[in-house]
């Protein structure tokens, strides 16, 4: 520290720095709290957001916290869906012990009796000629139930967009295994990690052990590519005599989507969509969701193809939750982890970025426009819905390809290069994820290679003839 008590930068640089590099208290709340009026939390509120699997929702009220609001879900015994504030406008007891009625839910305490809009449809210790019933109205969101998981519009009820039905989740011959784990810390650290594709060599293959394929020990190539909803981030490697990409898929404000994490790279292979689809959704500033599903077909190479290993807490790759014992996960740690040690919420301040951080970079500035232009009164960029009801296209991928010489693609530029050439193959045909569309771009992107090491051999021809 200097006499006036302020960090000294050049100390900061000496070996046992310790006393100069003391981290900054607090953290900006711009992009990570979530609550009612906060400018992220008036932002998240204009999506669809899951949180809780419908195989939990039974005969009984279950109480659930979401963007930071005390809630509580129910089916009534007519089947419709209700997803209320907790606490009774009449004099605050929990409607997670109210009686579930043919018709929305009564709080037992005086019986007041709510639909599943809010709506009070009866106050009976009140007189008939009351008109209490008319003045007040239970809070209320909009909740549907898809792919296995329960969704809550939580944003101005004149504004509520259309559910997005995402390509991924209308795949030929697909299983979905929806799952769901509570992770202790803010929305944003669960969302950078998936920005973040080279952690995958390092702790996932190098230095935490072989939890994904051998070929992730390789160091990639990385460039990030914008798409309609959001980016791509793609990591492309030179695998022998293969050149293997893989891209996952960043649709705002809070989806991934993955190819899987086992591919062997023994043989060509295009899969043209991913193997896990997830949400990072806030409880709390503190507290997230770690929620979606995985698809398990004939071409996902998914983990487990048995539904009763994915559910709550359950997920068949190891380090995504808390269930080992902690001398396990210090020894190999996971996602889980990397994630949670920082605390529940990160100083970003006290970070030192490089260049493998361009796409957690290029996701704040994202995110921190879009929350500024909802503060200005405009409306949010939703995921784009084409016309006749058709599903959403999205672009996460993973291809392998052989190379027609040991030379091609002969340094990291190149293999960048290459990668970001091949994903926008996948962008450019705008078709949603099926069959069809993994051969033909199998084929353009076949061709692409072709093309791409052509130029590249008559370059290192014209060099070496000009040497």
């Amino acid at each position: 520290m200097t006499s006036s008590g302020k960090p000294d930068r050049a100390a900061r640089k000496l070996a046992f720095s310790g006393y100069h590099n003391r981290p900054a208290e607090g953290a900006d709340t711009f992009l990570t709290a979530v609550g009612p009026g906060t400018p992220c939390g008036e932002y998240m509120r204009r999506f669809w957001h899951p949180f809780m699997l419908a195989s939990e929702l039974d005969d009984l009220p279950v109480p659930v916290r979401l963007l930071g609001e005390d809630l509580v879900v129910f089916r009534d015994r007519s089947g419709r869906l209700g997803l209320l504030h907790r606490y009774c406008i009449h004099r605050g007891v929990s409607l997670e012990f109210g009686i579930i009625a043919e018709q929305g839910i009564r709080c037992c305490y005086h019986g007041w009796h709510f639909d599943i809009d809010g709506t009070v449809l009866e106050t009976p210790a009140e007189p008939s000629t009351s008109r209490i019933r008319h003045d007040f109205c239970q809070g209320a969101y909009r909740v549907v139930e898809r792919h296995g998981l329960l969704f809550a519009y939580m944003g101005p009820p004149g504004e509520t967009p259309e559910f997005p039905l995402y390509d991924t989740f209308a795949f030929e011959d697909d299983k979905l295994a929806p799952f769901k784990m509570n992770v202790p810390c803010n929305w944003l650290q669960i969302t950078e990690n998936a920005c973040d594709p080279i952690h995958n060599a390092f702790l996932h293959a190098i230095v935490s052990g072989q939890q994904f394929a051998p070929a992730f020990k390789v160091m990639p190539a990385l460039d990030f590519l914008r798409t309609p909803q959001g980016f791509l981030s793609m990591a492309t490697r030179k695998v022998g005599e293969f050149v293997f990409l893989r891209a996952g898929e960043i649709i705002f404000p809070n989806v991934a989507q993955f190819p899987t994490g086992t591919n062997p790279v023994r043989e060509e292979s295009v899969l043209g969509h991913p193997t896990l689809t997830r949400w990072a959704v806030p409880l709390d500033d503190y507290h997230s969701l770690y929620i979606g599903a995985v698809h398990i077909n004939p071409y996902s190479r998914a983990r487990s193809e048995r539904l009763e290993d994915y559910g709550v807490d359950k997920l068949p790759f190891i380090g995504q939750t808390a269930d080992r014992p902690y001398h396990e996960r210090q020894l190999e740690p996971g996602d889980y982890d990397a994630m949670v040690s920082p605390g529940p919420i990160v100083n970003r301040s006290n970070e030192h970025l490089g260049t493998a951080d361009r796409g957690v970079v290029q996701f704040r500035r994202m995110l921190a426009a879009a929350i500024k232009a909802v503060q200005a009164g405009q409306a949010p960029e939703l995921p784009r819905l084409p016309e006749h009801g058709r599903p959403v296209v999205t672009y996460a991928h993973e291809t392998v390809l052989r190379l027609p010489h040991g030379n091609a693609l002969a340094d990291q530029k190149a293999v960048a290069e290459f990668g970001a050439r091949a994903a926008q193959v996948f962008i450019d045909l705008d078709m949603r994820a099926s069959v069809e569309r993994n051969a033909r771009a199998a084929d353009k992107i076949r061709n692409a290679l072709d093309e791409f090491c052509m130029r590249e051999a008559a370059s290192q021809a014209g060099q070496e003839a000009a040497t």
